[in-house]
């Protein structure tokens, strides 16, 4: 069973039909695309947060099976700082939008960063408030996609993460997005004691960890910024 299974499963327990959970979840008119994920048995849905929060179960259970099913009551799962809107809808006072980029290095020394406006998304709005709480500084902050299963059940291929370029200090088990060579990655990162970094997927089973000798980490590795929201099928 795949989150469109476990979607159906927590539907029919409630006794909601697919145009009551679509309305619940804030997603009128959408009761057509619940279908097509329930029928299909899907891995993936854009909509997966907000029919999880409906429905009050866990979004980890959802994708992965795995943890409690439901929800306790006052449970809510982590706050993200996006909200959605209409692309013609004008930004409010207490709002920011952040476009989404693409990453470039120079070849030459030091692989200097570069970025360049991707142009086949719509920016995503923020609320002020939660960069407050979150201590980003919005001009600090840009939006990159995720390329990849490695990172699956928590990233998905085409996912968008939120970057905090001020942070490039490692801190153990917490999610980059950094230079390894010539290419572009996000891991978790583990920093040893010898100096060397262990570069580590969530899809153990296909990636396996990459050690980077000490001697080899300022030369491979450039930290871009720690990734601090995402919007997509995972869930940090």
């Amino acid at each position: 069973m795949n989150l469109g299974g476990r979607i159906k499963k927590a539907r029919e327990h409630l006794k909601l039909t697919q145009e009551e959970l679509a309305r619940r979840a804030g997603l009128p008119g959408k009761q057509q695309t619940i279908q097509a994920l329930e029928t299909r048995d899907s891995k993936r849905s854009e909509y997966a947060s907000a029919l999880c929060k409906a429905l009050g179960i866990n979004l980890q259970w959802a994708l992965t099976g795995t943890g409690p099913q439901w929800r306790k009551d006052g449970e809510v799962e982590p706050e993200s700082g996006t909200r959605a809107f209409h692309p013609e809808d004008p930004a409010g006072d207490r709002e920011i939008r952040i476009s989404e980029e693409i990453v470039k290095f120079s070849g030459g020394r030091g692989h200097l960063v570069s970025y360049e406006p991707s142009t086949d998304r719509e920016p995503a709005t923020y609320r002020l408030s939660w960069f407050h709480k979150e201590r980003i500084n919005p001009a600090r902050a840009k939006r990159f996609r995720v390329v990849g299963n490695s990172m699956e059940p928590l990233l998905y291929s085409g996912d968008s993460i939120l970057v905090n370029l001020d942070e490039t200090q490692v801190r153990e088990g917490l999610v980059y997005v950094f230079r390894h060579g010539d290419e572009l990655k996000v891991k978790k990162l583990f920093p040893k004691s010898d100096g060397s970094l262990i570069l580590r997927s969530v899809n153990r089973e296909e990636y396996p960890d990459d050690i980077v000798p000490a001697d080899q980490v300022a030369d491979q590795i450039t930290i871009i910024g720690r990734v601090r929201d995402k919007s997509g099928r995972g869930g940090l």
